[in-house]
């Protein structure tokens, strides 16, 4: 291969000086006006100052040009948004600053250096009937730049007069790196010391923002691109995307859009996250079925992208050793036999887990029904109805309350530890039994703690010598200790027959002979027990 050295003739050191001038953003009017031509270096360019002729030529001028014979730069390459808001603001105060133009190769055609965006806008008006608008005014370049130099220029207009996406900004350093380097080679521009440093001062971002931006360039996954083209995608979020393989980028992709999420609304926490347990899920190795990489790796995937980016990553090992096996629809299907066992396994603890909590639970229940029932016994001996009943708890009615009740009273239905007790908003059980074993240990009535009676003893103060009973009680129930109970058994053919038995704390027997009792009973009333003669003269 040929190298050889650029010269340093005066044309080539002004055209350096120019074009350095141009991408440091410093005023170089005077040095770039002469770009292209065969005319002097700086020097010259400094006398031509004292001809006045010469300073009257170059002096720049507006002519107005109709808006047809003005063409685009098919180089650009920034996207022409807001042109509803540029038009509005253009309608209201006018054309505030002129088009650059250039002659196309046509005569009577020009080519925008800068103004896209206003000569787009433009066009809108004078098609919403603003045909006094046709003319626009525009500085016409006549130098004869090189088509490379025209390209960087065009560049570097747009990018002084909009606020460039993070996209627009990794095309336009990749376009500038490639108009440098040409530049460079074809038209023997030197530039002193590394060219990604001239690039990063051209673009106006730093040499850090400037790799991170090729990253993407290069690298971000076709399904991204839209969004992140639109400026939808936030670039710290593109960034760690491409710095993943295309494959686990599309994986993450099809997975949020599965979930319904937008893509452009990823934010680069959630991307990392899943990108590590997808990396987790690569590194699974199969050790039983073969040798090599998981079986079982798509439905891994599927599970880490079916949950949210926080959660608990299980796909990190084979499916064997995962406590999730037994419930995991993403389980792998070589293990289909254990997964049948693990479920059976699982039912069938289930329902003993079922089974222990009911009988620790039924206790519970059971005085959660009686209750029920008795609010529904109290109510019907009352000639109450619910709607009344909730009246007088100050509870709203609904139509749908009444037979709810009415069935809870026959004890119709599924109870539970946590069932409501009646005309409670959240009243349980538990409650009710916290102030019962407070007045136990008081030794005082549940009357006299809600200040239904001044009477500790109960709500009606009893003669002395007089026995207190406890009241009938259904006979679904039974007493809580061993007592001697006077009970209504229902013997057949709608008989009621009385008797006084012994409760020995788990069944009714009579008391003449010791037979548990059969028949079932209606209601039963709990009995004191018999003080002897000398119990009473102790006394």
């Amino acid at each position: 291969m040929e190298v050889h050295t650029v010269g340093t003739s005066s044309k080539n050191t002004a055209k350096t000086a120019a074009v350095m001038s141009l991408i440091s953003r410093r005023p170089a009017e005077k040095i770039v006006s002469e770009l292209g031509t065969t005319g002097q270096g700086p020097s010259s360019a400094l006398q031509a100052d004292d001809r006045s002729d010469s300073a009257s030529a170059a002096r720049e001028q507006i002519e107005y040009i109709d808006i047809d014979r003005i063409d685009d730069d098919p180089r650009n390459f920034y996207e022409l948004s807001g042109l509803d808001e540029l038009a509005a603001n253009i309608e209201l105060l006018g054309l505030q600053q002129p088009i650059r133009v250039r002659p196309g190769e046509e005569p009577g055609r020009y080519v925008i250096v800068s103004g896209h965006r206003r000569r787009a806008a433009m066009r809108q008006l004078v098609m919403d009937g603003h045909g006094e608008l046709r003319d626009l005014p525009c500085i016409v370049e006549r130098g004869q730049e090189s088509a490379a130099l025209q390209e960087l220029r065009l560049i570097m207009a747009n990018s002084d007069t909009r606020k460039l996406t993070s996209f627009e900004l990794g095309k336009q350093a990749e376009r500038v790196n490639d108009l440098l380097y040409q530049l460079r080679d074809e038209e023997g521009v030197e530039f002193p010391g590394r060219m990604r440093d001239h690039v990063a001062e051209a673009c106006n971002v730093s040499k850090s923002k400037l790799a991170r931006l090729k990253v993407i360039q290069e690298n971000l996954a076709k399904p991204w691109r839209p969004t992140y083209e639109k400026g939808k995608l936030a670039e710290a979020t593109a960034y760690a995307l491409a710095q993943m393989s295309a494959e686990r980028q599309q994986v993450i992709y099809d997975g949020l859009v599965k979930q319904g999420a937008m893509p452009g609304s990823a934010m680069e926490h959630m991307v990392r996250a899943y990108g590590d347990s997808l990396a987790q899920v690569d590194a699974v190795e199969c050790k039983t079925y073969g040798n090599g990489p998981c079986l079982n790796r798509e439905e891994m995937q599927k599970r880490v992208m079916g949950q949210n980016h926080w959660a608990y990553n299980y796909c990190r090992q084979c499916c064997d050793k995962c406590s999730e096996l037994a419930k995991c629809k993403y389980a792998c299907s070589m293990l289909a036999d254990k997964v049948k066992q693990l479920k059976a396994d699982a039912k069938a603890q289930k329902q003993q887990e079922q089974l222990v909590r009911e009988e620790k639970e039924r206790p519970q229940v059971e005085q959660i029904k009686q209750l029920w029932k008795r609010f529904g016994e109290a109510r019907a001996a009352a000639e109450k109805s619910v709607e009344e009943c909730f009246g007088a708890a100050d509870r709203y009615f609904s139509e749908k309350d009444g037979p709810t009740y009415e069935k809870r009273e026959r004890l119709e239905g599924n109870f539970s530890e946590n069932t409501t007790l009646p005309y409670g908003y959240s009243c349980y059980l538990g409650e009710v039994q916290h102030y019962v074993k407070l007045a136990d240990l008081l030794g005082v009535s549940l009357d006299y703690l809600l200040c239904r009676t001044d009477d500790p003893a109960g709500f009606v103060p009893q003669p002395e010598g007089q026995l207190v009973f406890n009241g009938w009680m259904p006979g679904g129930t039974l007493p809580r200790t061993p007592c001697d109970v006077v009970v209504d058994l229902d013997v057949g053919d709608g008989v009621i027959v009385r008797e006084v038995c012994r409760f020995d704390g788990k069944a009714l027997r009579f008391q003449d002979n010791g037979e548990a009792i059969d028949f079932l009973p209606v209601r039963w009333m709990m009995l004191p027990d018999v003080v002897s003669d000398s119990d009473t003269k102790t006394g």
